[in-house]
């Protein structure tokens, strides 16, 4: 049984997110906590302070807290509904406040993961901007983070991105704890190697582990100068209905691509789930 957290505008239904959070209960027998986060700081922001106030502006913070609450019913209705046709075990939380961040990173304490929609942003960002919402997310949850594309894909191959450091290890250990049923899905390993060679850092150990999780693997030493336009590259030529899996913080090749200045160039270009767990 997994919990996991999905993150919802409370104001715009993120139904992508709570596809794939529903794909993993269902696969997990796990439970759904669908968070509404009512994000105050930005909803109110135009609105001049309250020395300003004249009456015509009271009328206007009325009407927009009560339309807000109408797409709040709306929304969980439509969780609780989507849920329910799915026989999945659920439940719906509603966070109105300044810190959705801090409040999120908290909640993922616990968590088994946290499902984010990668347009998620309560921000004006145009379409084609990774918000600092989901970048912070990503670099402070206490559970691994799925982001996922704006659109619900199926999966027929699992990259697993592996440098030999601990934080690359983990995330696949990670996944194959929260996705036991995706043991046989054609899995390749995926790594960088700046030399001729076909050599993978601490290769017996790794290939050790991986054959007690996965039973279609794949091993795919790419001799080439890991830099971040060919990891880029290389993901984007392969990875259609495909699911990346890879560790962060940590300064290696693969998360490094998670720094501000290349999170929306991974996210955004290759269009694909992808799981990310700290060490």
């Amino acid at each position: 049984m997994k919990k996991i957290i999905v993150a919802l505008d409370a104001l715009t239904y993120n139904e992508y997110a709570l596809e794939y959070a529903i794909g993993v209960a269902k696969r997990s027998g796990g439970m759904i906590l669908g968070v509404f986060l009512h994000d105050l700081s930005y909803v109110y922001s135009e609105i001049p302070s309250v020395y300003e106030f004249i009456p015509v502006e009271y009328s206007f913070v009325v009407e927009k807290q009560h339309i807000d609450s109408k797409k709040l019913d709306l929304n969980i209705k439509l969780f609780n509904e989507r849920c329910n046709a799915e026989n999945i075990k659920h439940k719906a939380h509603v966070y109105d406040g300044v810190n959705i961040v801090e409040f999120l990173i908290k909640e993922s304490v616990f968590a088994d993961l946290l499902v984010l929609d990668e347009h998620m942003s309560f921000t004006h960002t145009t379409s084609d901007q990774l918000s600092n919402f989901i970048i912070d997310i990503i670099e402070d949850s206490n559970c691994p983070v799925l982001v996922v594309p704006h659109k619900y894909l199926p999966v027929d191959n699992v990259f697993l991105c592996y440098d030999g450091t601990p934080s690359s290890v983990n995330a696949i250990k990670m996944y194959s704890y929260l996705f036991p049923s995706w043991t046989q899905k054609i899995t390749a390993l995926v790594s960088f190697n700046e030399t001729s060679t076909n050599h993978l850092k601490n290769s017996e150990n790794i290939k050790d582990l991986l054959h007690q999780h996965f039973t279609n693997l794949i091993i795919d030493v790419e001799n080439s100068y890991h830099s971040d336009a060919i990891i880029v590259n290389f993901f984007k030529e392969n990875c259609k209905n495909g699911f990346i899996v890879m560790g962060a913080r940590k300064r290696s090749p693969f998360s490094r691509i998670f720094r501000k200045s290349l999170a929306y160039t991974f996210i955004k270009e290759i269009k694909v789930p992808i799981f990310i767990a700290h060490n």
